[in-house]
């Protein structure tokens, strides 16, 4: 695989907006300033797409007339053209490094060093100004495409949006961006924690609390319909709105990222659900972060997890083993997740995709004491 200059890049996009019909055969390409405002480049940048387009003879160049398409145009000539340098891919995120953005890295790393290309991560753990500046100014970073991870945060769905335009290669990674259809790589978030649920309704037969963020997110979101559809398949239906316990998002909010401050909103809530509950008491954790404030609470109030709470999480981070009573969880696939985005964005930069996909991963159960019946214990 090759990887195409931004020039060369869009000299490819330009020709198949010109197949697409955007742009008529026969008649004059607009004007260079109108084409740098629409594709988002600079002059010198359309001025060597021209220059490259007219040596293909996809464009007539006519001196004080303008730039003619040319009538005779045919298909064949539009073929992507290459500089020669391998290609490198890159991944773009916010955040503090941790199990899931370090694993889903290593995936796009081993798929990188499989079809020999090239990997660069650009990770800001500050907040998400940084990102937002690499994606204005994506052409320097040296990458034919980008695996993100994207937040609800003012900022990234204009930018890529921009980006989108351009055609530049993008896949998304978790979950997708409101309002930009792009190719994304998702786990099976809402099946997940239902099989979860579901387990703790047959096991004990008694209603599940639900502890997770108020949904912001389409991750949120699903995991939280997860919750609804096992209750209600279960017959609990009656008893969702009294066992369901949000707290404040805050993914988005740099002030969280520290894992320490990233427990302390679900801790508050968890301390509140065992003070008020029936012993024993069941609880579907959003993640296995909120799960762990659930063992801090209990600490605290005297209880155990696997005698007086029974508990699930989600992403099986490496806590989740090492906890004293070990943590269920649902696994996620946090490398394959990495790799078959690293696929899919090589099949963007190939051109083979016509329209965005989305693929979604299964993800698995890891039982654990903190969901067996050790009442007698």
């Amino acid at each position: 695989m090759k990887y195409n200059s931004k020039a060369v890049r869009l000299a490819d996009v330009i020709v198949q907006d010109i197949w697409s019909g955007n742009y008529d055969r026969g008649k004059y390409l607009p004007g260079e300033d109108a084409l740098a405002e629409n594709y988002q480049v600079s002059r010198t940048t359309i001025r060597r797409v021209l220059d490259i387009l007219n040596k293909e003879g996809v464009l007539i160049k006519e001196p004080n007339r303008g730039t003619l398409i040319n009538p005779d145009l045919k298909q064949q000539t539009a073929k992507p053209a290459t500089t020669g340098k391998t290609v490198t891919i890159g991944a773009i995120w916010a955040g503090f490094p941790d199990a899931m953005t370090i694993g889903i890295a290593d995936g796009i790393k081993a798929f990188a060093s499989e079809k020999k290309m090239g990997f660069q991560l650009f990770q800001s753990t500050e907040g998400h100004a940084k990102v937002l500046d690499y994606l204005l100014h994506i052409d320097e970073l040296g990458v034919a495409g980008v695996i993100l991870l994207p937040y609800n945060f003012p900022g990234y769905a204009d930018a890529l949006r921009r980006l989108k335009q351009r055609r530049f290669p993008m896949v998304c990674v978790d979950r997708p961006v409101t309002g930009v259809e792009l190719s994304c790589i998702e786990v099976d978030n809402a099946g997940g924690v239902y099989r979860a649920v579901v387990k703790l309704l047959v096991a004990f037969r008694r209603p599940v609390h639900y502890l997770g963020a108020q949904p912001g997110n389409r991750t949120q979101r699903l995991r939280y319909q997860g919750y609804l559809h096992a209750m209600n398949d279960s017959g609990f239906e009656q008893e969702i709105q009294r066992c369901t316990h949000f707290y404040p998002p805050t993914d988005n909010d740099p002030e969280f990222w520290p894992v320490e401050k990233k427990l302390e909103p679900p801790y508050i809530v968890a301390l509140d659900i065992l003070r008020n509950a029936t012993l024993p008491v069941s609880i579907m954790a959003m993640n296995d972060y909120a799960a762990r404030s659930v063992y801090r609470a209990a600490e605290e109030l005297k209880l155990r997890v696997g005698r007086d709470i029974m508990l699930f999480g989600f992403d099986d981070l490496p806590l989740a083993s090492c906890l004293e009573c070990p943590l269920s969880s649902v696994r996620q696939p946090r490398r394959e997740i990495g790799f078959e985005a690293a696929k899919l964005l090589c099949e963007e930069i190939d051109g083979k995709l016509s329209q965005p996909v989305t693929k979604v991963l299964p993800v698995e159960l890891m039982e654990r004491n903190s969901s067996r019946n050790c009442l007698e214990r």
